[in-house]
């Protein structure tokens, strides 16, 4: 959820409950809570007593002549990801995966490659989805004023994402409605049960939505109407912590230097956004997904806190897979996700790097 890295940021904890949905949101200022996907390529091997088949991690010895840092590189050497939401990828693989994109009926999104790096001694360019048209964001449901576009001017996609910045740092409007309808209660006395109780039911919605089911559970009391006084005063406490953390969360969009798209906290809707794919598509496990397509797996079978996980597949290197997605579940607080997806590259089906792999060690992980 999400989390970029100019600073290099953590990567992503994964995905949904069953039948949870949720809307964009992120994470706060370098959470610790976050999880890397996995290990050093050592401790893999220590772990699994498998061969790492898959993409180079970087060491030690990493080239002298890098000008970017990196997490993930892909065996072939043409993809790498640093942090959550940078990607980089050779120029040429950029250009043939959007091609791809192009002629795959119902896709959204193109790819345009943006500010060279060197890394492991080559050249990549930024890797930066964009919807294909403003009618392909609007089908999306994308706030195609804040979104990227295919073909647009560098002064236009600048001045979307000063437009896009200036946006996430404001408060949305049912925070700021509900504390001022709760400090206009207070002010009154005894305010009326149906006064109380219409506070509360948007209460709960609002911590549900930002800070998720366990802290709503934790701190808004059971009975608004034991006492309502202080209930209003806790209330407008639990609003204050809301929008402070709020407030806090949207620090990788403040330091951005791409505009990317949008996603929605939720990883099937996220995939649909993208691909606009059909829901029985979707939920195809394929051992080897093209451009174009997804990732699924059905994680109901193994212990942990997720059902499932989406990635749409955005561009391939060989055997490995580079994704943009995003995850969250309906448990999650705004520091487990928010409306950045991010950028995650996995390896070939049946080694330790691939995407069903690394899901289920990511599920185990997040157990509880």
């Amino acid at each position: 959820m999400m989390y970029a890295r100019l600073p290099q940021r953590q990567s992503p904890i994964p995905e949904r409950a069953a039948g949870t949905s949720r809307r964009p949101s992120d994470p706060t200022s370098r959470p610790a809570t976050l999880q890397r996907s996995i290990g050093n390529a050592a401790v893999t091997r220590a772990l699994t007593g498998t061969p790492v088949q898959r993409y180079t991690e970087p060491g030690a010895d990493r080239d002298a002549a890098d000008t970017a840092s990196y997490d993930r590189l892909s065996q072939n050497g043409m993809i790498a990801v640093s942090g959550r939401q940078e990607a980089y990828a050779d120029a040429e693989l950029i250009a043939g995966a959007s091609g791809v994109l192009a002629a795959s009926e119902g896709v959204r999104i193109r790819l345009e490659a943006g500010r060279s790096v060197v890394i492991a001694g080559r050249v990549l360019h930024r890797v930066l989805p964009v919807f294909a048209s403003t009618a392909a964001a609007e089908a999306a449901r994308a706030n195609s004023e804040h979104e990227p576009i295919a073909g647009e001017s560098a002064e236009v996609r600048g001045a979307k994402l000063d437009s896009y910045r200036q946006s996430v740092v404001q408060l949305p409007t049912a925070i700021g409605l509900l504390l001022q309808d709760v400090a206009r209660l207070a002010g009154k006395g005894r305010p009326s049960d149906a006064n109380v109780n219409g506070v509360h039911q948007r209460l709960l919605a609002l911590t549900m939505e930002n800070q998720g089911a366990e802290w709503a559970a934790e701190n808004v009391p059971l009975n608004p109407l034991l006492d309502p006084v202080e209930y209003l005063k806790t209330a407008g406490r639990l609003i204050g912590a809301i929008a402070i953390e709020y407030a806090g969360s949207r620090e990788p969009e403040s330091v951005m230097q791409d505009l990317l798209i949008t996603m929605p906290n939720d990883c099937q809707a996220a995939a649909q956004r993208l691909l606009g794919t059909r829901m029985g598509e979707l939920q195809q496990a394929r051992a080897e997904p093209a451009v174009g397509q997804n990732h699924y797996v059905n994680l109901s079978d193994a212990p942990g806190r997720w059902n499932n996980h989406f990635g749409a597949v955005i561009m391939r290197d060989g055997d490995d897979t580079l994704t943009f997605e995003a995850a969250a579940d309906s448990t999650s607080r705004i520091s487990n996700g928010k409306s950045l997806g991010y950028f995650a590259l996995y390896g070939k089906h049946g080694t330790p790097q691939s995407f069903d792999d690394d899901l289920r060690r990511q599920n185990a992980a997040g157990n509880g």
